[in-house]
């Protein structure tokens, strides 16, 4: 009973995120992510390694949504990222860094 008691405090007092989603990838050959998420306060955090032929698709609808990618890759070649945010105060950020032959970032707010 005091567990439970405990719990349902807990959710009060707490915030509770359940659309944060934090991925770490240390080799995407040939990797297809899409990933949608309804509501608000909603983030992405990804952070990649060598991103070769992957295409990587990130939706958010709602307001106060934010997306943050770091790729670090040295050897990615062919990869795209396509980021689509719908809603208000909506904010991304990227770090790229595609050392051998391309890599893209699309975003649409």
């Amino acid at each position: 009973m005091r567990l439970i008691l405990f719990s349902l405090i807990s959710l009060f007092i707490f915030p509770v995120y359940a659309n944060d989603l934090d991925l770490t990838i240390t080799n995407s050959a040939g990797t297809d992510i899409t990933m949608t998420q309804d509501g608000e306060d909603n983030d992405i955090d990804l952070e990649m390694d060598r991103m070769n032929g992957a295409i990587m698709q990130f939706t958010q609808n709602g307001n106060d949504n934010t997306i943050g990618i770091v790729v670090d890759g040295r050897t990615s070649n062919g990869s795209s990222i396509y980021i689509t945010q719908n809603g208000n105060s909506k904010s991304y950020s990227a770090n790229l860094y595609c050392a051998h032959a391309f890599c893209t970032m699309t975003v649409t707010q």
